[in-house]
Protein backbone atom coordinates (compact mmCIF):
# COMPACT_ATOMS: atom_id res chain seq x y z
CA UNK A 1 0.00 0.00 0.00
CA UNK A 2 1.24 3.67 -0.76
CA UNK A 3 0.82 5.98 2.00
CA UNK A 4 1.94 9.27 0.43
CA UNK A 5 -0.80 9.14 -2.22
CA UNK A 6 -1.02 12.73 -2.95
CA UNK A 7 -3.85 11.78 -5.38
CA UNK A 8 -5.71 10.15 -2.67
CA UNK A 9 -5.18 12.00 0.72
CA UNK A 10 -6.93 10.01 2.85
CA UNK A 11 -7.18 10.30 6.05
CA UNK A 12 -5.50 6.67 6.71
CA UNK A 13 -2.56 7.81 3.84
CA UNK A 14 -1.77 10.93 5.77
CA UNK A 15 -1.64 9.30 9.18
CA UNK A 16 0.47 6.38 7.90
CA UNK A 17 3.08 8.72 5.84
CA UNK A 18 3.44 10.68 9.22
CA UNK A 19 4.25 7.18 10.96
CA UNK A 20 6.54 6.29 8.09
CA UNK A 21 8.08 9.71 7.72
CA UNK A 22 8.88 9.51 12.18
CA UNK A 23 10.29 6.18 11.60
CA UNK A 24 12.61 7.45 8.88
CA UNK A 25 14.26 9.66 11.48
CA UNK A 26 14.21 7.43 14.37
CA UNK A 27 17.82 5.47 14.29
CA UNK A 28 18.42 3.13 16.45
CA UNK A 29 21.78 1.15 15.23
CA UNK A 30 24.19 1.47 11.76
CA UNK A 31 27.21 0.08 10.86
CA UNK A 32 30.10 2.28 10.23
CA UNK A 33 33.59 2.02 9.34
CA UNK A 34 36.49 3.77 11.26
CA UNK A 35 38.34 6.54 9.51
CA UNK A 36 40.33 7.75 12.29
CA UNK A 37 41.13 6.65 15.58
CA UNK A 38 42.01 8.99 18.54
CA UNK A 39 43.50 8.72 21.70
CA UNK A 40 40.23 7.65 23.39
CA UNK A 41 37.51 7.99 20.50
CA UNK A 42 36.76 7.17 16.67
CA UNK A 43 35.82 8.81 13.91
CA UNK A 44 33.89 6.73 11.70
CA UNK A 45 31.67 6.77 8.20
CA UNK A 46 27.97 4.72 8.21
CA UNK A 47 28.50 2.24 5.19
CA UNK A 48 25.28 2.31 4.56
CA UNK A 49 23.41 4.97 2.40
CA UNK A 50 20.10 7.04 2.99
CA UNK A 51 17.50 7.06 0.56
CA UNK A 52 15.45 10.21 0.38
CA UNK A 53 13.25 10.93 -2.43
CA UNK A 54 15.26 7.91 -4.48
CA UNK A 55 18.04 9.05 -4.40
CA UNK A 56 21.48 7.60 -2.56
CA UNK A 57 22.43 10.23 0.31
CA UNK A 58 25.75 9.52 2.06
CA UNK A 59 25.85 10.06 5.89
CA UNK A 60 28.73 12.37 6.63
CA UNK A 61 31.58 11.08 8.87
CA UNK A 62 30.94 10.98 12.81
CA UNK A 63 33.56 12.82 15.02
CA UNK A 64 34.71 11.72 18.33
CA UNK A 65 32.43 9.12 18.99
CA UNK A 66 32.95 6.97 22.65
CA UNK A 67 33.75 3.62 22.16
CA UNK A 68 32.76 0.67 23.93
CA UNK A 69 35.07 -1.51 26.35
CA UNK A 70 34.79 -4.46 28.27
CA UNK A 71 35.11 -3.33 31.83
CA UNK A 72 34.23 -3.87 35.43
CA UNK A 73 35.09 -1.53 38.58
CA UNK A 74 39.33 -1.58 37.86
CA UNK A 75 39.24 -3.63 35.42
CA UNK A 76 39.31 -3.75 31.53
CA UNK A 77 39.96 -5.45 28.33
CA UNK A 78 40.82 -2.97 25.20
CA UNK A 79 41.57 -3.89 22.00
CA UNK A 80 43.50 -2.15 19.58
CA UNK A 81 41.41 -0.15 16.88
CA UNK A 82 42.66 0.68 13.59
CA UNK A 83 41.26 2.88 10.45
CA UNK A 84 39.21 0.50 8.28
CA UNK A 85 37.82 -1.57 10.96
CA UNK A 86 34.20 -1.88 10.93
CA UNK A 87 31.63 -1.12 13.81
CA UNK A 88 28.24 -0.90 15.17
CA UNK A 89 26.94 2.49 16.31
CA UNK A 90 24.06 2.06 19.01
CA UNK A 91 22.10 5.55 19.08
CA UNK A 92 21.13 6.57 22.45
CA UNK A 93 17.47 7.68 22.74
CA UNK A 94 17.92 11.06 24.76
CA UNK A 95 20.89 13.69 24.37
CA UNK A 96 22.98 12.35 26.55
CA UNK A 97 26.17 15.28 26.61
CA UNK A 98 25.79 15.65 30.23
CA UNK A 99 26.15 12.19 31.11
CA UNK A 100 29.59 12.64 28.98
CA UNK A 101 30.80 15.32 30.56
CA UNK A 102 30.17 13.18 33.72
CA UNK A 103 26.72 14.14 35.20
CA UNK A 104 24.53 11.74 36.07
CA UNK A 105 20.46 12.10 36.56
CA UNK A 106 20.55 15.71 34.60
CA UNK A 107 17.89 16.64 32.08
CA UNK A 108 18.68 15.99 28.73
CA UNK A 109 21.44 19.32 27.82
CA UNK A 110 19.59 19.26 24.32
CA UNK A 111 15.85 18.48 23.31
CA UNK A 112 16.33 15.68 20.65
CA UNK A 113 15.55 12.24 20.25
CA UNK A 114 17.32 9.04 18.39
CA UNK A 115 20.07 11.69 16.92
CA UNK A 116 23.17 10.49 15.28
CA UNK A 117 25.04 12.73 17.81
CA UNK A 118 24.18 10.29 20.50
CA UNK A 119 26.24 7.42 19.08
CA UNK A 120 28.81 4.72 20.55
CA UNK A 121 30.49 2.63 18.82
CA UNK A 122 31.42 -1.36 19.50
CA UNK A 123 34.40 -2.09 17.24
CA UNK A 124 35.19 -5.63 15.89
CA UNK A 125 32.55 -6.59 12.97
CA UNK A 126 33.28 -7.84 10.16
CA UNK A 127 31.38 -8.61 6.99
CA UNK A 128 32.18 -11.94 4.75
CA UNK A 129 35.53 -10.73 3.05
CA UNK A 130 36.84 -10.99 6.63
CA UNK A 131 34.94 -12.36 9.41
CA UNK A 132 36.45 -15.15 11.45
CA UNK A 133 35.87 -18.47 12.09
CA UNK A 134 34.15 -18.92 15.63
CA UNK A 135 36.78 -20.66 17.89
CA UNK A 136 36.20 -24.20 20.38
CA UNK A 137 37.87 -22.27 22.86
CA UNK A 138 39.06 -18.81 24.17
CA UNK A 139 41.60 -17.23 21.33
CA UNK A 140 43.72 -14.18 21.32
CA UNK A 141 45.26 -12.80 18.22
CA UNK A 142 48.33 -10.47 18.21
CA UNK A 143 50.07 -9.17 20.96
CA UNK A 144 48.69 -9.12 24.64
CA UNK A 145 49.75 -6.60 27.89
CA UNK A 146 48.50 -7.71 31.28
CA UNK A 147 48.26 -5.31 34.14
CA UNK A 148 47.60 -6.99 37.37
CA UNK A 149 47.85 -10.72 38.97
CA UNK A 150 47.37 -13.32 36.64
CA UNK A 151 46.10 -16.92 38.47
CA UNK A 152 45.52 -19.95 36.14
CA UNK A 153 44.88 -23.44 36.58
CA UNK A 154 45.76 -25.82 34.04
CA UNK A 155 48.41 -25.85 31.31
CA UNK A 156 50.18 -22.85 29.28
CA UNK A 157 51.25 -23.62 25.72
CA UNK A 158 53.79 -21.50 24.56
CA UNK A 159 54.32 -20.71 20.88
CA UNK A 160 56.66 -17.62 21.13
CA UNK A 161 57.97 -15.41 23.34
CA UNK A 162 56.83 -14.48 27.04
CA UNK A 163 58.82 -11.39 29.02
CA UNK A 164 58.15 -11.21 32.38
CA UNK A 165 58.37 -8.26 34.68
CA UNK A 166 57.45 -9.06 38.13
CA UNK A 167 57.33 -12.38 39.80
CA UNK A 168 56.77 -15.87 38.47
CA UNK A 169 54.78 -18.19 40.89
CA UNK A 170 54.89 -21.94 39.83
CA UNK A 171 53.14 -24.74 41.70
CA UNK A 172 53.76 -27.83 39.73
CA UNK A 173 56.88 -28.55 36.79
CA UNK A 174 57.96 -26.20 33.59
CA UNK A 175 58.65 -28.29 30.68
CA UNK A 176 60.49 -26.93 27.79
CA UNK A 177 60.94 -29.04 24.50
CA UNK A 178 62.11 -26.14 22.37
CA UNK A 179 63.43 -22.35 22.61
CA UNK A 180 65.13 -21.45 26.15
CA UNK A 181 64.53 -20.18 29.31
CA UNK A 182 66.27 -17.25 30.52
CA UNK A 183 66.26 -15.87 33.66
CA UNK A 184 68.81 -12.23 34.49
CA UNK A 185 70.54 -13.49 31.82
CA UNK A 186 71.47 -16.86 32.38
CA UNK A 187 70.27 -19.42 29.95
CA UNK A 188 68.92 -22.65 31.84
CA UNK A 189 69.12 -24.27 28.05
CA UNK A 190 72.97 -23.96 27.97
CA UNK A 191 74.21 -22.90 31.06
CA UNK A 192 76.44 -25.31 33.65
CA UNK A 193 77.06 -25.94 37.42
CA UNK A 194 80.68 -26.39 38.26
CA UNK A 195 81.00 -29.94 40.55
CA UNK A 196 83.09 -29.82 43.62
CA UNK A 197 85.59 -32.13 44.87
CA UNK A 198 82.99 -35.10 45.55
CA UNK A 199 84.57 -35.53 49.17
CA UNK A 200 81.73 -33.45 50.81
CA UNK A 201 78.30 -33.74 49.10
CA UNK A 202 79.11 -35.81 46.04
CA UNK A 203 79.31 -34.71 42.47
CA UNK A 204 77.29 -32.82 40.98
CA UNK A 205 76.18 -29.95 43.99
CA UNK A 206 75.76 -26.45 42.91
CA UNK A 207 78.55 -24.45 44.24
CA UNK A 208 76.94 -20.75 44.15
CA UNK A 209 78.57 -20.03 40.71
CA UNK A 210 76.91 -20.05 37.56
CA UNK A 211 78.44 -20.36 33.33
Amino acid sequence: MIYNNTANPTIENVIMSAIANALADTHTNLLAKVTRVNSKTIDCKPVISKVVNKKKIDLPTFIEVPVINFLGGSSSIQMPIEVGDYCILFVSERCFDNWYSGKDFERPLEVRFHDYSDSVALVGLKNKNGELDIPTVITILGDTKTVGNWNMTGDIDILGDVNIVGNLNVTGNIGITQGDLTVDGISFKNHVHPQNDGNELGGGVDTGTSK
